[in-house]
């Protein structure tokens, strides 16, 4: 009887907490970001709003900055639509608006003070892949998202844009492998698909240069962190964001060692470690690029968001919703602000940055 209490009074506590984010010393000049759909489209809006401290970001399948946004007041609110996201975005390509507007969006905001100056990009790197089967997001949203960039000052020699097929097919909506997943086609979970193509070599070096062959990634260099300390009060689903996070450290980058560079990799929608596990973090290949080339990758984590997050509920909840834990690129859970700086999650993000490149006490 005495064992079942015990048992029972295990079972009743709360779960332990993860580690706090470590901080490892990363060259703050060697930090670039990357994601897929979802991922892809936060990537631009961290890219963008902290292009000073970011130097290059590889968008898979999305990543237009803004599109989802319909109007910008006079006192410098944001509007935007889930029906454009889901709309125009994604799947009605002729109903983008010119590169010009959302060139016009980024200047706005910037002299505004709530992004970066865009002149900061005319250093950046960017890579984009688009595949000619994916059905989710149209090719021509990763195309005008190129031509956002090249419109704001990025040289078209730093630009790589892959399109078309791949040695296994047409790609479908997925991060492209060579070896892990589901057929080259697919769309579905985990969404990884193996195309027999090295998207994860193919981005990091047209990001940072020629690089090492990839090694095996090491199980130890897996480092799972506590999210909660970087959303407003704690409350990371209230928020759209995970409870946990990843952080793969590289052999030689355990201490401070400003020579490591740093990769943050977003995930998609339902590509979260609640509803895949670990196959995004284990499978992308980025980490067997790390381990041969002294690279940290941040594996932040979304979150489902659904109307019991919000106490009370309102009758506008359900458009405020994030049932397949996307990162939040049309404004979800009330935050107007989140292509900007102030934007919770683009908080949170930037908070992780600077605390593995050691630019923050907090």
């Amino acid at each position: 009887m005495r064992r079942l209490l015990a048992a029972l009074l295990l079972l009743a506590l709360p779960a332990a907490a993860e580690a706090p984010l470590g901080r490892h010393g990363a060259d703050p000049r060697q930090v670039s970001v990357s994601g897929l759909s979802s991922g892809a489209f936060m990537a631009a809006q961290l890219h963008i709003a902290h292009s000073t401290g970011i130097m290059g970001v590889g968008l898979v399948a999305g990543g237009l900055y803004g599109c989802a946004v319909d109007s910008l007041g006079p006192d410098g609110t944001l509007r935007s639509l889930a029906a454009l996201a889901t709309g125009p975005c994604m799947a009605v390509p002729a109903r983008l608006r010119p590169v010009a507007a959302y060139a016009g969006l980024v200047r706005r905001l910037a002299e505004a003070g709530r992004i970066d100056p865009p002149a900061a990009l005319a250093g950046a790197r960017v890579y984009a892949f688009t595949g000619d089967g994916d059905q989710v997001v149209n090719g021509e949203t990763v195309r005008r998202a190129v031509a956002l960039y090249q419109g704001l000052g990025v040289p078209e020699t730093a630009i790589t844009l892959r399109q078309g097929s791949l040695p296994a097919g047409h790609p479908g909506h997925g991060w492209i492998t060579t070896d892990f997943g589901g057929v080259c086609a697919a769309h579905a979970p985990p969404f990884l698909n193996d195309c027999d193509f090295d998207l994860a070599g193919a981005l990091l070096q047209a990001l940072y240069g020629p690089l090492s062959p990839p090694v095996p990634a090491r199980e130890a260099g897996l480092r799972r962190f506590d999210q909660r300390e970087f959303a407003p009060g704690g409350a990371t689903r209230r928020h759209g964001l995970g409870e946990v996070g990843i952080l793969y450290v590289p052999e030689g980058c355990e201490a401070a060692a400003t020579s490591c560079r740093l990769h943050v990799a977003l995930h998609g929608c339902r590509q979260t470690l609640a509803q895949i596990g670990e196959d995004f973090i284990r499978h992308s290949g980025l980490n067997r690029w790390a381990e041969a080339n002294r690279i940290l990758v941040l594996y932040p984590q979304a979150s489902v968001v659904t109307t019991a997050d919000f106490n009370p509920p309102r009758l506008t909840d359900a458009f405020n919703t994030n049932p397949r834990g996307c990162w939040n690129w049309w404004g979800y859970a009330y935050d107007s602000r989140y292509l900007t700086k102030d934007g919770v999650q683009l908080s949170a993000l930037w908070a992780m940055v600077q605390r593995v490149t050691g630019e923050s006490n907090r």
